[in-house]
């Protein structure tokens, strides 16, 4: 497991804790919630993808050291591209590239994702390689800002002007820029979120030593201008947009008890499935202590008998679970819910299989939120404990993009992937990877993108728990705060509940709120 050494690693703070660092009055504040996800596309050209730096990463080393450093939001950059050495490596840098070869491109790196804000840089290639009208080029880049925000409605795209001082394009660089600023200023007068940063004025040759490409130090000054306008869009609001639903992530293995919101209230629920493939539900309808709990009857007759193939989480952002069943070639089949099998309700919709899969063993794919989306990404998780996610983008259906591999997104901890959970331990929407160690307690690992993505950061011991057997002990957010609570399930079939409150070895760290009964 990398671990992130880019960020703050300070996530806890010390104090003293008993047991499970529990304690049973009320926590006397909440957990601070977890900054905002913001996804940044970096777009454009070779100096979007870093031509003549040392790092191979161009403007985007620095200013993900920028970004990363304050606490205002979380920050995760994007794109089909993963190279330079940088914390997070992710962009659409396409060397050679006009705007007419970005166009074409787009739509399916946009959809692919999802970036909440996009960076953009280009149209040097057409002025420099194309002889290209400047003011025809600035019109060209205006209206690839239109159609970007046409894909992604609510989307913030901040652009930088060409440099003026690539070789012999002073005048023309210049034109361009102007024109594009003014399409810039007048979108943005009816409300558009789109900005225009100014390109800083480089050194020459220092700087510039090709005439078209920055140095590191050309680099450094791209990063301050972006940075600023990031900044700026986050003070504006044009950020903030709804949360996700919380459904994204699946907890229970693959035993006869699961956890998962069913109705979409933002409540975990209490999902049972029987020996005969039955299904059933308690609907979590809060209220002090472990909360009250409310039976639903039969919700599903279920397609198998093999409950270890069953999965609940949801597969397409609704915030209600749903029923994903993994047959024996690996393919995954989706039941939409759509209120279940009972009176009044709306059933399961079918909609076939959604992923060819990638392993015919089954026990090794969880589905959980990597990225914050509010989808359940299908993991899996290797006899060698090591980590690949593809990204849900709406599955193999016609229509959708179908799933993005990230790759190896992390090495693992341990080699028994029974001891790995997945849920959210800082509130940001995303999966986080905690392990229930031999003697009890649990390790956590921070969800900053995974490996080659942004990373992991390692929290260290955030429970000393209570008791060794683990297959007793799941994590979800039954308390609807946004971060993963402590189940520890009893013989006598109730579920110990210890709400997340810092965790371990904060002076919190959990809070006993007693048992869940077991189901008549």
């Amino acid at each position: 497991m990398k671990r992130s050494t880019y960020l703050a690693a300070a996530v806890v703070v010390l104090g003293a804790t008993t047991a499970l660092g529990v304690s049973t009055a009320s926590a006397t504040a909440a957990p601070l919630p977890a900054p905002p996800l913001l996804r940044i596309m970096p777009l454009g050209d070779s100096i979007t993808a870093g031509a003549g730096s040392g790092n191979g990463a161009g403007y985007r080393a620095p200013l993900w050291d920028l970004v990363s450093a304050q606490g205002r939001y979380t920050p995760d950059f994007v794109g089909s591209g993963s190279f330079g050495s940088t914390g997070d490596p992710d962009n659409e840098g396409h060397s050679g590239y006009t705007i007419k070869n970005i166009r074409d491109g787009i739509d399916r790196w946009q959809a692919a994702a999802a970036p909440d804000v996009v960076l953009l840089h280009l149209g040097i290639n057409d002025l420099n390689s194309h002889n290209a009208d400047p003011l025809a080029a600035s019109v060209e880049l205006a209206s690839l800002i239109d159609h970007i925000q046409a894909n992604g409605p609510g989307t913030t795209v901040i652009v930088q002007g060409l440099l003026p001082d690539t070789r012999g394009q002073y005048e023309r660089t210049n034109t361009f820029n102007a024109a594009l600023r003014t399409a810039v200023a007048a979108r943005a007068a009816i409300g558009r979120h789109v900005s225009y940063v100014e390109p800083p004025r480089l050194e020459l040759p220092t700087e510039l030593p090709d005439g078209l490409h920055p140095n590191d130090g050309g680099y450094r000054k791209m990063a301050a201008a972006y940075r600023q306008g990031l900044e700026q869009a986050v003070t504006d609001g044009w950020t903030q947009h709804a949360p996700a639903p919380r459904a994204g992530t699946e907890s229970g293995g693959t035993g006869p008890v699961r956890w998962a919101d069913f109705d979409g209230d933002g409540r975990t629920d209490q999902i049972t499935i029987a020996d005969s493939g039955e299904v059933r539900a308690r609907l979590n309808r809060g209220g002090a202590g472990a909360g009250a709990w409310q039976e639903t009857g039969r919700l599903a007759t279920g397609v198998t008998t093999d409950r270890t193939r069953v999965h609940f989480a949801d597969f397409d952002g609704d915030g209600r679970a749903d029923y994903l069943y993994i047959a024996p070639d690996g393919s995954v089949t989706a039941y939409l819910n759509r209120g279940g099998d009972v009176s009044g309700s709306g059933g399961w919709e079918l909609i076939g299989k959604v992923a060819r899969g990638t392993t015919t063993a089954h026990q090794q794919v969880r589905f959980a939120d990597q990225d914050g989306d509010g989808r359940a990404d299908y993991w899996t998780i290797a006899e060698s404990g090591a980590v690949r996610v593809h990204l849900n983008r709406g599955g193999d259906r016609a229509g959708a993009v179908g799933w993005v591999d990230l790759g190896q997104t992390a090495t693992g901890t341990t080699t028994d992937r029974t001891r790995v959970r997945l849920g959210d331990y800082d509130g940001d929407g995303r999966a986080d990877y905690w392990t229930v160690n031999p003697d009890g307690s649990l390790t956590t690992y921070v969800n900053r993108g995974g490996d080659g993505h942004g990373g992991w950061q390692l929290v260290g011991r955030t429970a000393s728990g209570v008791t060794t057997d683990h297959t007793r002990v799941q994590l979800a957010d039954v308390t609807a705060d946004k971060h993963a609570d402590y189940l520890f399930q009893q013989a006598d079939g109730r579920t110990a509940l210890y709400a997340f409150d810092g965790g371990d070895p904060s002076p919190t760290g959990w809070t006993d709120l007693g048992a869940i009964p077991a189901s008549p």
